[in-house]
Formats: structure tokens, C-alpha cells, sequence
């Protein structure tokens, strides 16, 4: 699982250095159209794609130095933050409409993150068979509707989730119940 490990590091480090690349391209985009004509405009987005350079540098840096699952996580949480930032930035310099990232689903994310530790796959929903079962882990009665369930789960995954934890994955199988009890709940309770 170790190359697994070096190829997503590496597609984070690639995702870096085209942020840092897009960046410096839209700082010479705003010194083309603006610096003659609004002066205080340019300088303003200077600023910002300036300061997005540093962050991107400073996590490259960081990245080299990451051994674990989890540090890669955090890192490539960071920097999606900082895509949606420069995003935020480029859509309003190139008057072009804002791109969205994708949304990944939480069972996706930690299907992903366990088979990459080097444990077993679970299985789609994992263990949660019915709507019973899956009231009975996320703590909700029978006739509770989905807002509630959602209130749950995030509550649940504020005790449980290990960067709230200090880093003790201790609660790593309970959180995993809850998130898949969350994702049957939400495939059979929302509607199409």
C-alpha cells in the first residue's frame, strides 16, 4: 500500500504546483488588464494570488515531509481550500463563472482512506441491512425524518472523528458504523 501512498502524495504535489502555476498566470492577467487603468484593483488580486503562492510553497514544503494516511489527509484538505480560494479570485478576474468541486461522500472518503491503511474493504453501506439497524446506531427513534438524522450524525462525528480525538483513532469502527448507518438512512429516506 506504500505506493499507493507516493502516487496520491504525488497527485497532490501535482494539484500544488498547477494551483501555483494558475496563480502566477492570473497575477500576469491582472497586471495586463488592470495595472494602467485601476492601479488599487491590480494590487488587491496581487495580494491575493501572491498569498495563495506562499500557503501552496509552504504546503509543498510540508508535504515532502509526511509519512502517514492521516498528514496526507490534512494536507489535501488544505489545499482544496486554497483551489476554492483561488477560485474565488479568478472566476471574478476572468468574469467567468465560479467552478465547483465535486463533493465526495464520507463512506467514499473512508472506503478509500481504510483500503489505502492497508485494512480490509467494506463492503457498500457496510454492515447496515435495514432501517432499523441503522436508527438503532446513529441513536434516532422510528419516526424521526431526515433533518434529525443528519443533526445526529454530525454530532456524532464531532465526538467520534479522530482530529476532534487528538488523533486517537480508538473510535475508528464506531465512526465507521455511524457513517454507514448515515448512508443507508440517506439513499432510502431521501427522495429521487
Amino acid at each position: 500500500m506504500a505506493g499507493d501512498f507516493y502516487r496520491v502524495r504525488g497527485e497532490i504535489r501535482r494539484l500544488i504546483e498547477d494551483l501555483e502555476g494558475k496563480s502566477r498566470s492570473g497575477m500576469d492577467l491582472a497586471m495586463d488588464r488592470m495595472f494602467a487603468l485601476q492601479p488599487e484593483t491590480y494590487l488587491r488580486y496581487e495580494e491575493r494570488f501572491s498569498e495563495l503562492v506562499r500557503l501552496l510553497d509552504c504546503l509543498r514544503e510540508e508535504l515532502d515531509g509526511i509519512q502517514d494516511w492521516g498528514a496526507l489527509d490534512r494536507i489535501q484538505r488544505r489545499v482544496f481550500f486554497l483551489e476554492e480560494r483561488f477560485e474565488d479570485v479568478d472566476s471574478v478576474l476572468r468574469n467567468r463563472p465560479r467552478k465547483i468541486r465535486s463533493r465526495i461522500s464520507m463512506e467514499s472518503l473512508f472506503r478509500v482512506s481504510s483500503r489505502a491503511g492497508g485494512r480490509q474493504r467494506t463492503p457498500p453501506n457496510g454492515d447496515i441491512r435495514s432501517f432499523e439497524e441503522a436508527r438503532e446506531v446513529l441513536g434516532v427513534d422510528e419516526k424521526a425524518q431526515f433533518p434529525e438524522v443528519r443533526r445526529r450524525f454530525r454530532k456524532l462525528m464531532k465526538e467520534l472523528h479522530p482530529d476532534i480525538r487528538m488523533g486517537d483513532r480508538s473510535a475508528e469502527g464506531q465512526m465507521r458504523n455511524v457513517i454507514s448507518a448515515y448512508e443507508f438512512l440517506k439513499q432510502n429516506m431521501m427522495p429521487s
